[in-house]
């Protein structure tokens, strides 16, 4: 049953991608990106639901009040499958700029749309130099309201699995002087990574308190995200985590 919901959400996923993608596309020219982000705002919610509606996956966020309504925020995430990237800018209550890289800019209609919208990209082929130039923007991107969530890990990784942090987000969080919220989810466990299945169960996104980086070297802020985040998954992926 869970291979025909999932052949069935993808059937429409392919229609509302073209719909929404080509839409965006032709409104480049005529529209803000405050208006742009709205569309993919809107696209990124309607996916989340359809998950919800046609296979059964029910979702939870815990502690969005942690969230500041306003000025700089930096979220360092759990990654285990593409659901929270969609559900993030989907649902939180920021204006969310994931850094990415600049080679997803090359692929039609949904790579052209991403690049409109203004958000943080990395050109790997420049090396150590990408991560310096992305600090110098970082600041610009706050005052324009912007809040930032990076993945740690780096990729999507398997539920259980634990890798090492890298030290990028809190690199930019002790060089800027902005507070760091982690951020645990159990996504993984219902759609993993590179799979067609989407699995019936319940999300759960949590979000950890408020870590200020004052004081700290990258290396102590990130042990503490870490810490924060590998100690909560025990709790909401209890037979992943022993």
């Amino acid at each position: 049953m869970a291979f025909i919901r999932s052949a069935f959400f993808w059937l429409v996923f392919s229609v509302v991608i073209v719909v929404y993608g080509f839409g965006l596309f032709i409104m480049i020219p005529f529209s803000s990106r405050e208006v742009r982000y709205g569309i993919i705002r809107a696209w990124c919610a309607l996916v989340i639901n359809l998950m919800k509606n046609i296979c059964g996956l029910r979702y939870r966020f815990i502690n969005t009040e942690e969230i500041p309504k306003s000025g700089p925020i930096i979220l360092l995430s759990k990654h285990q499958s593409g659901w929270e990237t969609l559900a993030f800018t989907g649902f939180l209550p920021r204006k969310l700029s994931f850094v990415y890289k600049r080679e997803l800019h090359r692929i039609p209609v949904f790579g052209w749309g991403l690049a409109s919208l203004g958000m943080l990209s990395i050109d790997r082929s420049k090396g150590k130099l990408a991560f310096e130039h992305l600090k110098q923007q970082v600041p610009s991107f706050f005052s324009k309201g912007w809040a930032l969530v990076l993945f740690p890990e780096g990729t999507r990784t398997r539920p259980g699995k634990t890798v090492k942090y890298k030290s990028g987000g809190a690199r930019i969080a002790i060089d800027t002087g902005t507070e760091v919220i982690p951020v645990a989810l159990n996504s993984g466990e219902f759609w993993p990574k590179g799979s067609f299945v989407i699995h019936p169960g319940e999300i759960k996104v949590v979000f950890g308190p408020k870590i200020n980086p004052q004081g700290l070297s990258t290396h102590e802020l990130n042990d503490k995200v870490s810490a924060w985040i590998e100690t909560e998954m025990k709790k909401i992926s209890p037979k992943y985590y022993k």
